[in-house]
């Protein structure tokens, strides 16, 4: 589908829309398509339930930031 295609059809359903609260959420992301509320530290707590006791046995290269890879020379 080419872009124009989708341009109309989502005009298109745009302006068939009748609920206001959703119009104005339309409008919001359209003026700032950002996420309206970064994530925070913790804000998965809970989801997680079980971590295996060997979580922590490996580090891969690189991940905690002394090694550097490839693709930043």
């Amino acid at each position: 589908m080419n872009i124009e295609k989708i341009k109309k059809e989502v005009i298109s359903k745009i302006s068939e829309l009748e609920d206001e609260k959703l119009l104005d959420t339309v409008r919001k992301l359209l003026e700032d398509p950002r996420p309206t509320k970064p994530r925070e530290p913790g804000w998965g707590k809970g989801i997680i339930t079980y971590v295996s006791e060997d979580f922590d046995d490996f580090i891969p290269p690189g991940f905690d930031g002394t090694e550097q890879d490839e693709l930043s020379h």
